[in-house]
């Protein structure tokens, strides 16, 4: 389940309220979960294409050290957000050059 799909079930759900918790209350909390687990990653068209081409082909460890030290050098992409990523790609979002 994304963190989309607990605030949509949650804003879905008249029978939540059982432990005294609002609504609001669990959405701000997965807001800030997703802020530090799910970040977004902005990434410009020609970015995401040359991101996409580089994780396309990874099956060894030798080729993630090699994607980590030197593919991710898409403008403001730290490790962490490439390899976030890489792994829950829907958290990129595609942005204006």
């Amino acid at each position: 389940m994304t963190f989309d799909e607990a605030i949509e079930k949650l804003l879905n759900n008249e029978d939540y309220n059982t432990d005294g918790l609002s609504v609001d209350d669990v959405i701000t909390l997965i807001e800030v979960l997703r802020l530090e687990y799910a970040p977004t990653v902005e990434m410009t068209k020609a970015q995401n294409e040359a991101f996409v081409e580089s994780v396309e082909g990874i099956a060894t460890q030798e080729q993630l050290d090699s994607f980590v030290d030197e593919e991710l050098d898409l403008g403001n992409m730290t490790v962490r957000k490439g390899l976030n990523a890489w792994l829950h790609p829907e958290t990129i979002k595609i942005v204006d050059e």
